[in-house]
């Protein structure tokens, strides 16, 4: 039997000829379509899985340009794929291909280069992803929903209630300044307008975040701190850069100081630190601190400890959190006060 090497390294021709019938076969069998195409786009092999993913038999397609199944909007597949002078060194391509019946299939396509002789061959699995972005669709159209819902919502209620406050303004002039019902009133006001506040905030937690960047954690800190902040309290912060969308950051901060300011009693101090060694932050106060049952409880939408607080700014704190990719969790501070750590974050070195 003929081989091809020298020494101990041998491969057997045979072994080689089968394990190419093998690959072939895969290839051949596969539920993925698979086209190769040579430097021109023309295609030069497709499977059986292409006539279910777009309706053409195998056979019409080689020696045709794959431009036949991509619709003019991803005209530049072709152009993306074997324009390059290197080495081809893969691709994942979001596109659509034409259905022989006329209507377009979403695909995701990984490409590889290999080479059949001189000839350089671009070879694209191609995923049917029509599930897939049909639900992210039917994902994208509830949030726009919900937050065209909470919008009509607070309009709705900002009106009345800015009615209602000029009301109890008259009534309080009327009456005897200092009587507890009407400061009832006034203080059930402060709370619905709280409210109305705090779920424009969480509806717009809940959507993606934006572009990340590098992010000076204690700038951020301090400027939510201006903002919302105990004057009673000292900030620390320690010098960190993370890749987070600055907004979203100072909103996570802006929620966690206001906490400190309702929950943490007789709190003189707040830090700002990255952890030591590892991949993320903590905000830690010297209060009162949290009793163990509600470290995991502090973060569900409407729990508060006080009638005075609505119960959304430790949520929208984890729905800021998730939406960075990080795992948030509440314990005890080293003094004894309430300590929120935030891991898996993306701790840029300064220094590279």
């Amino acid at each position: 039997m003929a081989s091809v090497g020298s020494g101990e390294s041998t491969v057997d021709a045979g072994d080689e000829r089968r394990g190419g019938d093998f690959f072939e076969a895969v290839v051949r069998n596969s539920t993925d379509a698979v086209v190769s195409i040579d430097e021109d786009g023309t295609v030069v092999f497709a499977n059986a899985a292409v006539e279910r993913l777009c309706g053409f038999d195998p056979d019409e397609l080689v020696g045709e340009p794959l431009d036949v199944l991509l619709p003019r909007s991803d005209a530049d597949v072709v152009d993306r794929v074997t324009s390059s002078e290197r080495e081809f060194e893969g691709e994942n391509v979001e596109a659509t291909v034409r259905h022989r019946d006329g209507r377009e299939v979403p695909i995701s396509a990984a490409f590889t280069e290999h080479r059949d002789g001189d000839d350089r061959i671009f070879t694209g699995v191609f995923r049917d992803v029509s599930r897939r972005v049909a639900r992210e669709q039917r994902l994208e159209r509830k949030t726009e929903q919900l937050e065209e819902f909470v919008d009509v919502v607070s309009h709705d209620l900002r009106n009345p209630l800015q009615l209602a406050r000029g009301k109890l303004s008259v009534a309080r002039e009327r009456a005897d300044a200092d009587c507890d019902a009407l400061a009832e009133v006034a203080e059930a006001h402060e709370r619905m307008s709280r409210l109305v506040e705090e779920l424009l905030t969480l509806a717009k937690q809940g959507r993606a975040i934006g572009e990340t960047e590098p992010v000076d954690l204690g700038r951020v800190a301090r400027e939510a701190w201006a903002t919302a902040g105990d004057d009673a309290c000292d900030l620390a912060v320690s010098t960190a850069t993370v890749r987070a969308d600055d907004e979203r950051l100072r909103t996570l901060f802006e929620n966690l100081f206001r906490n400190v300011r309702t929950h943490a009693g007789t709190a003189t101090s707040v830090r700002v630190e990255p952890f030591d060694g590892e991949s993320g932050f903590f905000v830690a106060d010297d209060g009162v601190g949290l009793d163990a049952d509600d470290c995991d409880r502090v973060f569900d939408r409407g729990y508060t400890s006080t009638d005075s607080e609505v119960g959304f700014g430790l949520s929208i704190v984890r729905a800021i959190a998730q939406a960075h990719g990080w795992e948030v969790r509440a314990t005890e501070s080293d003094a004894g006060g309430a300590r929120f750590e935030f891991s898996d974050v993306a701790v840029v070195d300064e220094e590279g």
